[in-house]
């Protein structure tokens, strides 16, 4: 067991009785040219008070010493700074993160993750009309790798909120309300690997009927290890660390990873996850999505399948 050593700051500020509360995680590991860039920006354009925590998982870079300089310039909005001596990934740190929190929503950036003004403002206005919507966020792929026609023929309607909706979106910047967290419970940890879990947790909400996409128009933020993006520094001056996010998934050097998020962008325009899990893609977007019969019949059809399985595992654990 590593030790942890956490430095507590003051409460973000209050929040009114009508406005909700929201708890932000911001992780870094290394990479400090890109948390001078990206934590400023999450804190100025969120256009909504929130509380940030930010997980450091082991920087060695000078990044220790920004963080409690921007503590000390934002103590109202910087509210815990948790220091790892060792890289402890994402899903651990993420799910201890959720069982502290109080807030009626939760969310993530990434130090990879440039917000734009309004970022949290517009995902917390649209879980505000609707509470079947799942896990939300901003889309972080380059435009130059889709069809933007294509994805606005994917886009549809939930109360009154216009979005793309996926199977699960990336974890570089999102929102949830934590009441669907607490019901859903945490994310699995898998041992030796640093950024699995979140895929597997949003696929399961969606098999419980709730609602994950990106928001239309799109919310667009710049994800920094894009190898489109110009400030991209993966395999580069990052290459440990490229070695921990992109290794995980096979990916050797840049030139594969730049494959790999072209592969990646054209899977959300053409909706194969939700089609592999069973769920219907283009639908008319005059009508809400969850009150659609294709999606009503999909989405009971996997709670269907998925009760049948807890059954089966119950009547096999009882013969032994």
């Amino acid at each position: 067991m590593t030790d942890t050593k956490k430095t507590h700051g003051t409460d973000a500020q209050a929040l009114d009785g009508n406005r909700p509360s929201i708890d932000i995680v911001y992780f870094t590991f290394n990479r400090i040219a890109y948390t001078r860039q990206t934590l400023p920006a999450l804190i100025e354009n969120a256009q909504v008070p929130f509380a940030l925590t930010i997980i450091d998982n082991g920087s060695t870079d000078g990044t220790i010493e920004y963080l409690h300089e921007m503590r000390a310039a934002y103590p109202d909005t910087i509210r815990d700074i948790v220091l790892n001596t060792e890289n402890k990934g994402l899903a651990g740190p993420t799910n201890d993160f959720w069982m502290g929190s109080s807030a009626e929503f939760v969310g993530k950036v990434d130090n990879d993750t440039l917000v734009p003004a309004g970022w949290l403002r517009r995902m917390l206005e649209a879980h505000k009309k609707s509470d079947k919507l799942g896990v939300i966020g901003g889309y972080h792929f380059n435009l130059g790798y889709v069809d933007q026609d294509a994805l606005e023929r994917r886009s549809v309607r939930e109360n009154g909120v216009r979005l793309v909706p996926d199977a699960f979106i990336g974890g570089c910047c999102y929102l949830m309300r934590r009441s669907v967290q607490v019901r859903h419970g945490f994310m699995g940890v898998t041992p030796g690997r640093k950024t699995s879990g979140w895929t597997e947790y949003q696929k399961g909400l969606v098999k419980k009927g709730y609602v994950n996409g990106y928001l239309f128009p799109l919310l667009l933020v710049e994800h920094f290890d894009d190898p489109l993006s110009k400030y991209n520094l993966a395999f580069t001056d990052h290459l440990e660390t490229s070695r921990i996010s992109m290794g995980e998934k096979g990916i050797p050097d840049r030139e594969e990873q730049l494959h790999w998020y072209a592969q990646d962008a054209k899977r959300v325009e053409a909706g194969t996850s939700l089609r592999e899990l069973g769920l219907p893609v283009l639908l008319d977007a005059s009508v809400d999505l969850t009150a659609s019969l294709a999606w009503k019949y999909a989405t009971l059809r996997l709670k269907i399948k998925k009760d049948l399985r807890t059954l089966r595992s119950f009547f096999r654990k009882r013969r032994k």
